[in-house]
């Protein structure tokens, strides 16, 4: 029990404090935004580069972690897809968005954190590497189920689109870096290295406190129904296959299983009700945002304490 209080309640405390901080108007809606900035554009890649860049070559190619992590993911993503066009009979761009918010976790602003928090600087490469291949697969995946399923462009013209915006994104930016630096031997030389240990040290707080603030200023909508099936689905399924895998599929190290049955049960990233938002589809994102990040503080903590 003690990692609860050693790991979890510190970690949810400082969510916490920037959804009061928020609700209570001590920041408002520009600082929110600026700190929301200054964590995506500076602080998490200054981590991202540091933390790839020094992992192991071996760490970084793992075809085991693909399997027992994102095996499970894609099986959940597409039943998901054809639970929404088969049996609800939706479109497709509201399936797609719902097949999303089943299996994409917020890898940045809270597994990266608690990972660290919970098992060192290590472990944060498993949320780093579910990052990556969220931005390669799953949200260009979405992206042009969407828009193509919206009338507004072919699949594959919008998946091309989205992938050269991808490929814009600071966090992935610096994923290849890091990526590229461990590869090829090289390190940060002294001054650049000494700047982004500084960014980086303020990543986990800071994202934290970032994360509280965009939960706070998420609407509360959407059928009770739907919310429970897909944040059941996040929080229980995923890790759930994940385990099965690594049981009878893929073998993997005990601490890159722990990495990822942590990362498989994170909550759903607000980016999914940005994107709903933006699509004007699947209106009870919000709602899973907010209850998938609250349902959390019980799952991980009992995957936390089984651990221990």
């Amino acid at each position: 029990m003690r990692v609860i209080f050693d790991v979890v309640v510190p970690f949810f405390a400082v969510i916490f404090c920037g959804w009061a901080a928020f609700r209570t108007g001590a920041v408002d809606g520009t600082t929110a935004r600026g700190l929301n900035a200054f964590v995506y554009w500076f602080a998490l890649p200054s981590l991202l580069v540091l933390k790839v860049g020094s992992a192991p070559v071996g760490r970084l190619l793992d075809p085991g972690f693909l399997i027992v992590y994102f095996g499970p993911a894609m099986i959940l993503y597409f039943t998901m897809l054809d639970y929404g066009r088969l049996v609800r009979r939706e479109d497709t761009a509201s399936a797609a968005l719902r097949a999303l918010a089943a299996t994409f976790p917020n890898s940045g602003y809270m597994g990266i954190p608690l990972l660290i928090a919970a098992f060192g600087p290590e472990a944060a490469l498993a949320s780093i590497l579910a990052l990556l291949l969220d931005q390669f697969v799953s949200i260009p995946l979405t992206v042009a189920l969407v828009e193509g399923g919206s009338g507004r462009g072919g699949f594959l013209a919008t998946l091309g689109r989205t992938l050269k915006g991808v490929l814009g994104n600071p966090l992935v930016l610096a994923v290849l870096t890091g990526a590229a630096l461990a590869l090829s031997g090289w390190s940060l030389p002294g001054p650049l290295r000494g700047i982004a240990e500084l960014l980086g040290a303020a990543a986990s707080p800071c994202a934290l406190f970032a994360l509280g603030t965009a939960l706070a200023a998420v609407p509360v909508r959407g059928a009770f129904g739907e919310v429970a099936l897909v944040t059941i689905v996040r929080l229980v399924a995923h890790p759930l296959l994940v385990w099965l895998a690594a049981s009878f599929v893929q073998p993997v190290a005990p601490e890159v299983l722990r990495a990822a049955l942590v990362t498989a049960a994170l909550p759903t990233a607000a980016t999914v009700f940005v994107m709903a938002q933006r699509a004007d589809r699947f209106p009870a994102s919000s709602t899973i945002v907010l209850v998938t990040h609250a349902g959390s503080i019980v799952t991980l903590s009992l995957l936390l304490v089984w651990f221990s």
